[in-house]
């Protein structure tokens, strides 16, 4: 489901999320970062940041988890 490339490393359209800037429903996931610690261990350290984009407006975002 994640893919750590960073920033464009995937394009996976996801139909429930909203865009935060023109409210369109329908977004593309484009990769994610690890900040630090392991993604795949259970550690409560772990920073990872997401990267999102709109089809509609152009608009691109990016939370961390």
């Amino acid at each position: 489901m994640n893919d750590f490339g960073g920033r464009g490393s995937a394009r996976d359209y996801r139909a429930q999320e909203t865009c935060p800037r023109c409210g369109a429903r329908g977004v593309y996931y484009t990769g994610s970062s690890v900040l630090h610690g392991n993604p795949y261990s259970p550690a409560a350290d772990t920073e990872v940041e997401h990267f999102e984009e709109c089809p509609r407006c152009g608009h691109s975002w990016s939370y961390r988890s």
